[in-house]
């Protein structure tokens, strides 16, 4: 991440110039262990061998993610966009990753010396001058505190992505990638086709097909194994459920008062406005005193009636807002350089400045919309941090009701039936037999509640299982094992495979002695539409044909203007034409080796990376807090979670 930070760094908008201090401290400090944390909660959010994550780095990581986000997406980010990346689980399985990484440090000796951390400290432009060189101690430390950090934070914290950095280094160390590898990459890159074509059901060119009991039974015994069932289950469980548990509970008023009181930093704003900008660089082409008489023409049009977004996008020279018309959302203080800032933050909400003179051109400023900040008052919070206890402490009740009930089973092998009868929120359930990846009734597609069910023996109990509802605990009741059905107890299934396979044969094989009618003629023969796609890549998708990787293949093969196919599809028969096909420029492809090259390389060091991640995770037996995962509604955090 250092690297491409540093590489791209002359290709950043104007806008995260400055920011570029807070994103580094991002990058280095928030997913390492030397964050410094905000709350005096010491539990363990996760652990990594012998290593842990403790809940402050969780939340420290979390929020400037969060806010990361924020700043990316505008107002576009909220709770449910939160929610349909899975903001909470990328930060745990980023947080693990770097454990993970580091504990391969270790094993592998690698440190990094105080002269290799200050020479990439150096390296960053936003710690040297304009003409070169170090900015200096002073100020230094001057940027650093502007964004809450200590010196020792960020340099143990750049000191750890720097290790990271050799891990991976090392990991990708003997990468090999071939010319043909190479070529075939740029070929994926540059080369497009588009066709015209026709999808069209099996049955549209093969007759009815009349089955008979020889070959039902031929095509039963050739292909018996297919109609396998799989092992099922079944068990009896006791679900604690979560949501009659907090139903019952009740949150003193003292207790959220307390709660807002003891994390006030929870509930503060910072000071923001919201800005749109028309930025006009000064350069070879263009003097400070042009830039500005442009800017003051651009003032009077707005105020003669035309709008800022749409002279904005007109205008600006900022390749980051200039398509949003010059929108940069909210932003607060610090991020913007120092013009900047005052303007916006001095500038009445609707007003336009005049124009403001930075270090990367003229700007003209109209602020669309202030956030005072400061701590929020607690009624507004106050619904906020009841949901929030309410589901910390139902959690809390349901696991330790969950673990009760196990420990009554051992001592007393009392029946999970009789059980349920006396306890409140607790409720009883036979699961019809169900396999592996199956749904189960009111469970829903568990892995842990299925995991549990096919370790147990008959009459086995388990262990407390999360799942969606609560908490559940099973016993085994019966195992049906695999078997092949006789054939009357499948014949419909086989029928109806058999005559798929028959009409799916005949369709192609008709349509590959009709090929030369063309693709018009025979789609209005199976009375269905011809469609034309958009350019596509080798690996990109062809209109509704998606990406099925024999069309695609078929596309770059066939001659100019042939038809390609018959292809067969789960949803029926391809016949297609070749519109237009752009192929590789061979002299083109030679300045682009290199380059194609590295991006192989990278690619390839990444999934190095992830299969090393993902194997110490199995090893190291990486473990979560179910609390949190509670909280948040994650069932388990990353591909592996021991």
């Amino acid at each position: 991440m250092l690297k491409v930070l540093r590489d791209n760094l002359k290709y950043l908008s104007w806008v995260l110039w400055l920011v570029i201090a807070v994103f580094i401290l991002f990058v280095f400090v928030d997913f390492g262990s030397t964050v410094p944390t905000n709350t005096a909660s010491a539990d363990v959010a996760a652990k990594v061998g012998g290593q842990t994550v403790s809940y402050g780095e969780f939340e420290n990581a979390y929020r400037r993610m969060e806010n990361f986000y924020r700043q990316t997406y505008g107002n576009s980010f909220n709770a449910d966009f939160a929610r349909q990346i899975g903001l909470h689980q990328q930060v745990l399985d980023t947080l693990v990753a770097d454990r993970i990484l580091l504990l391969e440090a270790e094993r592998l000796g690698l440190r990094i010396t105080n002269d290799e951390l200050q020479r990439e400290i150096l390296t960053l432009p936003v710690f040297q001058r304009d003409e070169g060189g170090f900015i200096g101690t002073d100020e230094y430390e001057r940027i650093l505190r502007q964004n809450n950090y200590t010196v020792e934070d960020f340099e143990a914290g750049m000191r750890q992505d720097l290790l990271l950095a050799k891990v991976r280094a090392m990991v990708s160390r003997n990468l090999y990638v071939a010319d043909s590898e190479v070529e075939d990459e740029y070929r994926r890159q540059v080369e497009r086709a588009k066709i015209r074509f026709f999808r069209a059901p099996y049955e549209g060119f093969a007759e009815e097909v009349a089955l008979d009991d020889g070959a039902v039974e031929a095509y039963y015994n050739e292909y018996a194994e297919s109609f396998e069932t799989p092992e099922r289950r079944v068990v009896d469980y006791l679900v604690v459920d979560l949501e009659q548990v907090r139903s019952s509970l009740t949150i003193e008023p003292e207790a959220l008062r307390a709660y807002y009181d003891e994390n006030q930093d929870e509930f503060s704003q910072p000071e923001q406005v919201r800005a749109r900008h028309i930025l006009l660089q000064v350069n070879g082409d263009r003097t400070a005193e042009e830039a500005r008489s442009q800017l003051e023409q651009a003032k009077a049009r707005i105020s003669g009636g035309e709008d800022f977004g749409a002279v904005a996008a007109e205008l600006s020279e900022d390749p980051g807002s200039k398509a949003k018309g010059g929108d940069l959302g909210f932003f607060g203080r610090g991020a913007m350089v120092e013009g900047f800032e005052n303007a916006a933050f001095s500038t009445p909400v609707g007003q336009i400045t005049e124009p403001v003179q930075t270090d990367f051109g003229y700007h003209l400023i109209e602020v669309l919309e202030r956030n005072d900040g400061g701590l929020r008052p607690f009624e507004e919070v106050e619904a906020g941090i009841k949901q929030r206890l309410l589901a910390e402490r139902a959690a809390q009740a349901a696991e330790e009701k969950a673990n009760e009930l196990a420990q009554l089973v051992t001592a007393s092998q009392a029946g999970l039936a009789e059980l349920a009868e006396t306890e409140s929120a607790v409720t009883f359930q036979t699961a019809p037999a169900f396999a592996m990846d199956e749904n189960v009734p009111s469970i829903g597609r568990s892995a842990p509640f299925a995991n549990a069910a096919f370790e147990l023996e008959v009459g086995e109990v388990s262990e407390p299982v999360r799942v969606a509802r609560g908490w559940a605990i099973l016993a085994l009741k019966e195992v049906q094992e695999p078997r092949v059905p006789a054939l009357d107890q499948v014949r419909a299934d086989v029928e109806a495979a058999l005559k798929a396979e028959t009409q799916k044969s005949a369709a192609l094989a008709r349509l590959t002695a009709q090929r030369e009618q063309g693709v018009d003629a025979l789609a209005a023969i199976a009375n269905v539409d011809v469609e034309e796609t958009d350019s596509f890549a080798r690996d990109g998708s062809a209109g509704s044909l998606g990406n099925n990787a024999e069309i695609l293949a078929a596309a770059f093969s066939v001659d100019d203007g042939a038809v390609g196919g018959p292809i067969a599809t789960d949803l029926g028969v391809v016949m297609f034409e070749l519109v237009e096909r752009q192929l590789m420029d061979p002299v083109e492809f030679e300045s682009q080796k290199l380059a194609t090259r590295a991006s192989i390389e990278s690619q390839r060091a990444a999934q190095l990376m992830a299969a090393l991640v993902a194997e110490r995770r199995r090893e190291l037996k990486v473990s979560f807090d179910p609390q949190l995962l509670a909280n948040f509604g994650v069932d388990q955090a990353g591909p592996a979670s021991g």
